[in-house]
This record gives C-alpha cells, sequence and structure tokens, in this order.
C-alpha cells in the first residue's frame, strides 16, 4: 500500500494498517511535524516536533513490529508534484508487482490531490481519497462515495473541477471530443469521478463550521509568501478539530483493510 500525505488522516491510516498486517507500507510526505500539528497527528510527540512525518512515523511503526520482514516500511522524504521527473520512482510499485494493490491519497493540496488521483485513473490503479477534515466536528456526517456525490466539501469541488480541467486539457491536446462535463467519448479514465470502484472518497457532508484563518498583522507585513511550507502551498489554513482527521483516515483504514482481505 502506497500512502501519500502523513498529516492527521494519512498518519492515522497508516498506523492502522501497520497495526492490522499489512506487510509493504511506502509512506510518502515532504513535511516536518509542527506544534500545531500535534492536536491530530496519530504518533507525533513534542520530542518529534521539526523532524520529519514520514521518519517519526516509521520509528513508532518499528517499535510496534520490530520485524522488518513482516512490516516493511518504506519511507520517502519528498513532496510528491505530479511531473514525472520531479518526483523519480516516488509511484513505481515494489519490485516483483505490476502495481500497487492500493493507493491512499491524504494530500490536502488541490492540484497535487488531481495529479495523483488522475495518475491512478489512467493506470487503473485503486485509490481512496479522504477529502476536506478541516473545519468539520460531526462523526455522524462522514460518508464514503464517489467523487461526484461528495457534497458540502469545498475540497471535493475543487478537486472534481481540476480533475476535468486536466481531462479536458488532455483530451484537447489528442484531439479527442469531449462528451460532457465529466467523461471523455467512448469512456475514459475521467469515469472516475463517478466511479466508486475506481475512486472512493471519504468526505464529510456537515457543513464547515469555521473559516479560515485570519491572516496576522506579521505576515501582512513581511509578505505571505514567507510563511508557505514550500512554494506555492497555501498559507492560510482551517482549523482543525483533530478527532476529525482521525476518524476519516480510519475509514480509509478500514475501506483499505476490507478491500485487500477481500471483504466487503
Amino acid at each position: 500500500v502506497l500512502i501519500v500525505g502523513l498529516g492527521g488522516v494519512g498518519s492515522h491510516t497508516a498506523h492502522m494498517l501497520a497495526r492490522a498486517g499489512v506487510k509493504y507500507l511506502r509512506l510518502v510526505d515532504f513535511d516536518q511535524v509542527t506544534l500545531s500539528s500535534l492536536n491530530r497527528h496519530a504518533v507525533a510527540t513534542l520530542d518529534d516536533v521539526g523532524l520529519p512525518k514520514a521518519t517519526v512515523l516509521c520509528n513508532h511503526l518499528r517499535q510496534i513490529c520490530p520485524d522488518g520482514e513482516r512490516l516493511v516500511l518504506d519511507p520517502i522524504i519528498k513532496m510528491y508534484t505530479g511531473d514525472a521527473e520531479k518526483d523519480g520512482g516516488m509511484l513505481e510499485p515494489p519490485e516483483g508487482r505490476d502495481k500497487w494493490d492500493i493507493i491512499i491519497d491524504a494530500i490536502d493540496d488541490v492540484p497535487t490531490k488531481a495529479n495523483l488521483i488522475a495518475h491512478c485513473a489512467k493506470r487503473n490503479i485503486r485509490v481512496i481519497s479522504c477529502m476536506g477534515a478541516g473545519g468539520k466536528a460531526d462523526p455522524t456526517r462522514v460518508h464514503i462515495s464517489d467523487l461526484r456525490s461528495a457534497s458540502r466539501d469545498p475540497l471535493a469541488t475543487a478537486v472534481r473541477q481540476k480533475i476535468r480541467q486536466l481531462g479536458k486539457r488532455e483530451a484537447k491536446a489528442n484531439g479527442i471530443k469531449i462528451t460532457n462535463g465529466s467523461g471523455v467519448a467512448n469512456g475514459g479514465w475521467l469515469s472516475c469521478i463517478d466511479d466508486d470502484s475506481k475512486l472512493a472518497v471519504v468526505f464529510s457532508s456537515e457543513k464547515v463550521v469555521a473559516k479560515l484563518a485570519d491572516i496576522t498583522d506579521e505576515q501582512k507585513e513581511e509578505g505571505m509568501h514567507n510563511f508557505g511550507a514550500v512554494d506555492n502551498m497555501r498559507v492560510r489554513v482551517l482549523p482543525v478539530l483533530g478527532t476529525m482527521p482521525a476518524i476519516m483516515g480510519q475509514a480509509l483504514a478500514a475501506m483499505a483493510l476490507c478491500e485487500l482481505g477481500g471483504k466487503p
């Protein structure tokens, strides 16, 4: 299993998959543990602040299963971009395998999230994706569906639009006629938007109960571009109740485990 994004959602997913006996986990994230992420990360402690999330997670999982043959951990401390040259072999399956059993998308950035889903859809790789957990609080409003059905979720809306843009751009470049808003003539990878057997999403239908964090005077004075973790990444964030990423991350893990075990 490949997990991209090891924050509040992805760390809980990886933690449970390891405990459940998944043998091979490739864990991808460029980011470091911060003080603000301690309320939602599955395993990070105060001592881990400043360390790469992938490293912190692997250190903890190795304590759970010291046997390197029963649990193979493959951390990649690098940002997934969707650019094959920059990403290298990040998405390549382990040696001896044709493709991943499942790819878990726990990315919170729209362009890279859409790029990952498109990569999987074009190669017929099963992907389970988490939509927005920020600004939500009600666990009874968490659902699993196809991407089109994910309602009241701003991230899902933005990802749908971005995936359509990618599909239309590709179709135009290849001289293929677009037949409707979601698909390409005679099918095509864009059908993943409507097909939860290709792309299943975990989302909350709760209306967002919190707004974006305000821009501080310091950010205004020094320039907003100086406060992103990396170039072109969001600076303002939604407040996150730590329980919601955990619930959604566990839902991703539960779905992945049932599919890996051949259970409904």
